[in-house]
């Protein structure tokens, strides 16, 4: 079994160096392999003269090459936000004024969301935004607004509110 390692081990450095296009040492004889699926076939001839091939399977991992991507904006961040509310039976008609700093310089518009749903799309640079709604006692709005390009999107933080 000690005389397997040694080919084995030798064989494992050769496709790594074959692997990674790596020259091998000036003076020291190499060996071609041919590569297959199943991995690298090595003819060995054997000291009765007969020609026998063994197969060693190699698993080789390869970094990935940096790839180019879009890096997303900085997301819109809160400059101020407040609401006020009328009190009707039932609830109450809130009216909440959200503000932002426009942090992107390419994006397509902006986004706000009102519990999770769209509730309207704004041209790009825009920094702030009204929404009138009648708002049940006891229950809170959620609010945030995305930055969006055809690439990418960056959201505000969530902001909570309600008329009490």
């Amino acid at each position: 079994m000690k005389t397997l390692k040694l080919p084995l081990v030798s064989l494992f450095l050769v496709g790594i160096l074959s692997a990674c296009n790596l020259s091998t040492v000036p003076g020291v004889s190499t060996q071609t392999i041919s590569q297959n699926l199943t991995g690298f076939v090595v003819p060995k001839t054997m000291q009765d003269g007969a020609t026998r091939t063994s197969t060693a399977v190699i698993t080789l991992t390869v970094p990935a090459s940096p790839i180019s991507t879009p890096f997303p904006p900085n997301t819109p961040v809160w400059s101020v936000y407040s609401y006020t509310c009328e009190y009707i039976a039932g609830g109450g008609t809130m009216t909440m004024m959200l503000a932002w700093s426009d942090r992107s310089t390419n994006e397509e518009g902006y986004k706000v969301y009102r519990d999770e749903q769209v509730i309207a799309i704004l041209a790009p640079n825009s920094t702030n935004y009204v929404d009138v709604v009648f708002v049940a006692t006891g229950e809170t709005l959620s609010y945030f607004v995305e930055a969006f390009h055809t690439d990418w999107q960056g959201r505000s933080s969530t902001i909570i509110y309600g008329c009490q």
